[in-house]
């Protein structure tokens, strides 16, 4: 058997047994956004992890498309979740067939494995979670805040509870491969925006929506949170959308405590195909802050 199949059937084992939403314990989470094929930041911040003594790391979806080496960021992924059990990985929008196609995996994974790879690949996709719930009312997911009405009006938040129920019933199904639930869509697609109050139309596309600050704002007060983390926009490291709307732009080093940015939206990206820094987060709920690290190693072929 080879062993990119060995590894992928193992790390779909592990996935199956793993919740749609994720309780995690623990005080010292380090946070990755989109690698989206650059093994060398996943690496990076898998290191970083240890030396940091993180006791998890957790990345938030989009590990394949855009750069040159998916096959090589998926399968080292993969690698940590049946190794060891303090790595996280949660789904992206890019964990789909259909975005494969347009954005380059389905044709290097062709490439580089078989024709079996992808079909593998497609099942690991649908069994991957979708939130993970940190200590202290912090929600880690790629997207963020789904709605229910989708207008410009106030609308009654959904709950944690239902979405896990909702997910639940299509983990590991064919209807996961490409989430026909709304709720589920939008978790993996939403993009917050300080500017607008409720909810309105993405440019992203028919189904996908921006969520504003009364929207994450009750959502948080709803469900016990205090603070959403999420990847998904190609920001310059690291961005925080404030509970008034405003906006904040962490610098590598920065220690930002958790009580300025509480009701806030942070979004972090991790990937170096758009030009733009590379950042993760690390979380220490003990302390109450998150400090920003960006990535100053070079880009390998």
């Amino acid at each position: 058997m080879a062993e990119w199949r060995m590894l992928l059937e193992q790390a779909l084992e592990a996935l199956k047994r793993t919740p749609p939403v994720l309780r995690l314990e623990g005080k010292r989470f380090l946070l990755v956004g989109d690698t989206h094929g650059f093994p060398e930041v996943s690496e990076w911040a898998l290191k970083l992890g240890e030396d940091e003594g993180y006791d998890y790391v957790v990345f938030l979806g989009d590990y394949v498309d855009r750069g040159p080496r998916g096959v090589e960021n998926l399968e080292l992924l993969l690698a940590q979740i049946v190794s060891r059990d303090n790595v996280v990985l949660l789904r992206g929008n890019h964990e789909s067939l259909f975005m494969n196609y347009y954005y380059g995996f389905r044709e290097e994974a062709e490439r580089k494995r078989n024709e079996d790879y992808l079909s593998l690949v497609e099942e690991v996709y649908r069994n991957m979670p979708f939130i993970a719930l940190l200590p202290d009312g912090v929600m880690t997911v790629h997207g963020g805040v789904p709605c229910k009405v989708c207008s410009y009006r106030p609308e009654e938040p959904i709950g944690i509870n239902e979405i896990e129920t909702r997910l639940g019933e299509i983990k590991g199904s064919e209807e996961a491969a490409e989430p026909s639930d709304k709720i589920a869509m939008q978790l993996l697609w939403n993009d917050p925006r300080g500017t607008i109050e409720w909810f309105m139309p993405s440019p992203r596309g028919p189904g996908i929506y921006l969520y504003g600050r009364e929207a994450w704002r009750r959502f948080m007060e709803a469900n016990g949170l205090r603070l959403i983390v999420r990847a998904h926009e190609a920001v310059d490291g690291a961005h925080v959308w404030l509970r008034d709307g405003s906006q904040l732009r962490p610098a590598d080093g920065d220690s930002i405590k958790l009580a300025d940015i509480e009701y806030g939206v942070v979004t972090v990206f991790s990937s170096l195909y758009h030009g733009q820094s590379a950042a993760v987060l690390g979380l220490d709920a003990a302390e109450g802050v998150v400090k920003v690290f960006l990535y100053k190693g070079s880009v390998s072929g």
